[in-house]
């Protein structure tokens, strides 16, 4: 058997549980999303995770994420197409709170959102992030939720295909940029090489909302992503689509990301651990059904 390894609430703040997304008429990435309430919750700001915020960002009283929408239950639209909802988003609007900070989120392609980070464009990227050692040469991490790969197949899965040796020889579906991408195929194919067996052929995918549908037209058998979105896919898939039994493939812990030595991952540290401690990170953890992959202690770059 194959054993594998492992993606204006200002300082009285009313923290903003889901945000209003502006939506341009072609739909492209890195738009604006101005913060809007649709749901909220009181919550004052923490003096002790402001006193972190580095000076330039208090002093502009905001906090901008860059995030690549259509990743449920992460980052996406509602049915409405403005309301923008999902975990990053809720608990990265509630970080914001107790930082004084108002939200804003940027609509961006996932593989640019490290780029934009370190470059300064935007102060903080949160989309399914998963913290490994190479990104964390680029960027700084603080974490908030554990994840793994899983896989997504059509429904009573005819292939039989699973994130073991059964994936071989099969056409198999990722996000660019992603982990399942530069880490996952790689590592997939390589126990291939090693059985015998013919190569999976990974196809890199550009946009998360577009996976769903390369699965239903038999473009690919089947797609790995983050475990949490597998089980979202399934379930609005209305029966098409379902995840196969198996252990998840590289556990691993998700972060949201600043620029190095910005200062701002020990402020966001700090209030995701706060989160943590007063209930209100297991509360969003429930909300999304993610109560499996929830953490106890946020961390600044761990060792990964």
């Amino acid at each position: 058997m194959l054993a594998l390894r492992k993606r204006h609430i200002g300082a009285a703040a009313v923290m903003a549980i889901s945000l209003s997304l502006t939506l341009s008429a072609c739909g492209g990435s890195d738009d604006a999303a101005p913060a809007e309430s649709a749901t909220s919750s009181a919550a004052a700001t923490d003096e002790a995770v402001v006193a972190l915020v580095p000076e330039a960002i208090a002093a502009d009283g905001k906090l901008t994420f860059a995030t690549e929408l259509g990743y449920p239950p992460f980052e996406y639209v509602e049915a409405d197409g403005t309301t923008l909802t999902g975990f990053d988003i809720d608990l990265a609007t509630a970080a914001a709170g107790l930082m004084g900070l108002t939200p804003e989120f940027k609509n961006s392609s996932f593989d640019s959102i490290i780029p934009s980070v370190k470059s300064n464009r935007y102060e903080a990227g949160i989309s399914s992030f998963t913290v490994n050692a190479e990104r964390e040469k680029q960027v700084d991490f603080a974490t908030y939720l554990s994840s793994g790969d899983a896989g997504v197949v059509a429904a009573g899965n005819p292939k039989g295909i699973a994130l073991d040796l059964t994936i071989c020889g099969n056409k198999v579906g990722v996000l660019k940029g992603s982990t399942q991408e530069t880490v996952s195929a790689p590592q997939l194919n390589d126990a291939c090489k090693k059985a015998g067996k013919p190569e999976a052929e990974f196809t890199v995918i550009a946009a998360s909302d577009q996976m769903p549908i390369a699965l239903q037209s038999g473009r690919v058998d089947a797609l790995v992503v983050d475990s949490g979105n597998a089980g979202d896919i399934a379930k609005n898939s209305k029966g098409k689509f379902e995840v196969p039994a198996g252990a998840l493939l590289n556990p691993v812990l998700l972060g949201a990301l600043t620029a190095k030595d910005s200062g701002l991952a020990p402020a966001l540290q700090a209030a995701f651990q706060k989160l943590i401690d007063n209930g209100t990170y297991q509360q969003i953890a429930d909300k999304y059904n993610l109560s499996t992959s929830v953490i106890t202690t946020s961390e600044v770059n761990p060792k990964v």
